[in-house]
């Protein structure tokens, strides 16, 4: 998977596309980390671009991400999912471990906790 990431206006807006390697859960801490690193963190998670779907290679690197935000205090919202990984995700009830917006403009709009800046 490529990995394409901007700073906006307060936001890490991370653009995931093309098809997952063997290992991409490493590769993508390795890439994610250098921008990882703010207290209280807002990243938007984009895999409109995601080609192929591979359940265990997508969680293995959400997980890692939301870790890594958690631990910063941070917030981690996922957006413009295919239905295909839409509806895995609420047949497995993992919306309830990540929360899932449209698009960018709305997950941008949502509630944002703050207590990683106290």
């Amino acid at each position: 998977m490529k990995y394409h990431i901007v700073e906006d206006a307060g936001f890490f807006l991370i653009k995931i596309s093309g098809e997952p390697r063997k290992n991409e859960a490493i590769f993508a801490k390795r890439v994610l980390s250098a921008y990882l690193k703010e207290k209280g963190i807002r990243v938007i998670m984009d895999l409109k671009g995601l080609e192929k779907f591979e359940p265990i290679t997508l969680l293995g690197v959400l997980n890692g991400v939301r870790k890594e935000i958690d631990l910063l205090g941070g917030n981690l919202k996922l957006c413009s999912l295919k239905p295909e990984i839409l509806n895995y995700f609420r047949e497995n009830r993992l919306d309830q471990f990540f929360q899932i917006y449209e698009d960018e403009e709305r997950a941008k709009k949502s509630e944002w906790r703050n207590y990683g800046k106290r």
